[in-house]
């Protein structure tokens, strides 16, 4: 969860051009829910030049939510934000 945050507010600084970046953890009693947003440039979800040369952010950060059971979904438009948000399932099983 922690690298999935690290990368979504590292493309806000990078890419969006944002003025304004929100960081947002709630706490339910299954699950985690993660949610950064920003005021940025956004870009076309469905872009099929996604990932760039050597840039491989969002298909991580899904590999990352998926080996800890989680779902991510990303809502970005050109001119409108983005917002990721993170579901992650919590265990009730102590290790």
């Amino acid at each position: 969860m922690f690298r999935i945050a690290q990368e979504a507010l590292a493309n806000a600084a990078r890419h969006s051009g944002a003025a304004r970046v929100v960081l947002s953890l709630r706490y339910h009693p299954n699950e985690l829910t993660l949610t950064i947003s920003d005021n940025g440039g956004g870009f076309l979800v469905t872009d099929p030049n996604l990932p760039a040369k050597g840039h491989f952010g969002l298909q991580g950060m899904r590999e990352r939510a998926d080996q800890i059971g989680g779902t991510l979904n990303v809502e970005s438009s050109p001119e409108s934000g983005t917002r990721v948000t993170l579901h992650a399932p919590l265990s009730n099983e102590r290790e």
